[in-house]
């Protein structure tokens, strides 16, 4: 039975990712070796374009940080040479796209501007599902909107929204919720973020956030399972194995 590997990382918030949890994800990628990648949103922070207060000396370094997120994807395609990668558009990806709408418009249609071109997808052979959402081997893959009070919460708003089993960013969170009715088995999976938990909009108090990403397998026969992977410590334990 054919077996194909997916794994499902999302909330970056590049330039403030977690370097530690990016170097143990790309240890696990290296030796599990993913058919396929998601990026569930959110690679971007897009802090110069953010509506709060900001620190000007690092809301003035909106190249700096597109350059960090080239340099994510470009680390995760040379540890993966031969997986389909894909972006999913998240809300803070959005920002740019907003900015300019209500800021900038007459700047919108300039190829350069979009976020296909500045993070050099074409280039890198990554694809862009500039919709925030796609469905792909039965199951959504969404960066999502929803968010509640605690873990697997916001997992069972988005099944009941959706109906069907996915995967969703956002909360910051890994949670798992599962739903069986008279047709089939559903599971729906927030799947952590990557970020630092120290942001500055967070003002000091501590974040309910959980290191972590997603692995599926799926077999064609349309049967697959989802699992989420936690990092703790700076480390992922999976099937035995530290990385």
């Amino acid at each position: 039975m054919k077996t194909t590997k997916v794994l499902i990382a999302s909330d970056f918030h590049a330039p403030f990712q977690d370097e530690n949890c990016l170097s143990a994800m790309l240890s696990f990628c290296k030796w599990w070796k993913p058919n396929e990648i998601f990026i569930n949103g959110d690679l971007l922070d897009a802090y110069a374009f953010a509506r709060f207060v900001k620190n000007p000396e690092t809301a003035l370094k909106a190249q700096d940080e597109i350059d960090e997120a080239i340099n994510i994807l470009k680390q995760i395609k040379n540890v993966n040479p031969q997986a389909k990668i894909c972006l999913v558009r998240g809300n803070h990806c959005y920002r740019l796209q907003k900015y300019l709408w209500t800021r900038a418009p007459e700047l919108s249609g300039l190829r350069d501007l979009t976020v296909e071109s500045l993070l050099q997808l074409k280039h890198l052979g990554i694809s862009y599902a500039s919709q925030g959402r796609l469905e792909h081997r039965g199951i959504i893959i969404k960066h999502g909107s929803v968010v509640r009070k605690h873990s697997a919460y916001t997992a069972k708003a988005e099944y009941e929204k959706e109906g069907q089993s996915g995967v969703s960013g956002h909360t910051h969170r890994l949670g798992m919720y599962r739903k069986d009715n008279v047709n089939k088995p559903h599971v729906w999976i927030e799947c952590g973020c990557m970020c630092k938990k120290d942001m500055e909009y967070m003002e000091g108090e501590p974040a309910d956030w959980h290191h972590g990403f997603c692995v599926g397998y799926f077999y064609r026969d349309g049967l697959f399972t989802l699992i989420p992977v936690p990092i703790i410590n700076n480390k992922v334990l999976f099937e035995g194995k530290q990385f």
